[in-house]
């Protein structure tokens, strides 16, 4: 899983505290040493560690790494094509300039009434932390940031490339980084 931070408030003490992630190996909730807040600055000050396995984790250009494989050097995987499609650099750029219109033609209502729906389904959660799974190039998670319906928004992909998409059209939006 890695991580993007969209966070609607601005933090700056330095803090040490159990934070809102686990450990992906046992699911322990991660130790935080660092500044507080979502924001990517602050992530990128802090460092995420597992007292039970005392695993590390930090973040990596521009999101958090917390998959099973962070950090590690010699590490073999096979992976499933399905997984790796995504992935691609070209899929993450084509995603939101075409790929996404063929939801369409599958029946899908489209971007602003899948975000109703949405919003609609996380009423009771107002005003928390949303947590945007398989978030891909951001489509939502930005819609969910400008709602300023959440004190914070998690932009989680298993895919860096989208995650990289996801933060340029955060920073291509003004309206989401003003607050």
């Amino acid at each position: 899983m890695h991580i993007v931070f969209q966070d609607l408030s601005i933090q700056k003490n330095q803090t040490e505290e159990t934070d809102l992630f686990s450990c992906p190996v046992c699911y322990e909730p991660l130790t935080r040493k660092g500044p507080p807040g979502l924001n990517l600055a602050a992530i990128y000050r802090s460092g995420f560690k597992c007292k039970q396995c005392d695993k590390s984790y930090s973040s990596k250009d521009m999101y958090l790494d917390l998959t099973v494989t962070a950090g590690l050097r010699d590490y073999t995987e096979v992976k499933p094509a399905g997984t790796e499609l995504f992935r691609s650099p070209f899929v993450s750029f084509v995603y939101e300039r075409g790929w996404r219109q063929n939801f369409n033609r599958r029946g899908f209502p489209g971007p602003d009434e899948e975000f109703r729906m949405a919003q609609e389904y996380f009423k009771p959660v107002e005003g928390g932390i949303l947590v945007d799974v398989s978030c891909g190039s951001g489509l939502f998670s930005r819609k969910f940031a400008k709602s300023r319906t959440y004190s914070g928004v998690i932009a989680l992909d298993f895919s860096e490339n989208m995650l990289r998409q996801c933060n340029d059209f955060i920073e291509q939006d003004a309206s989401i980084l003003a607050r």
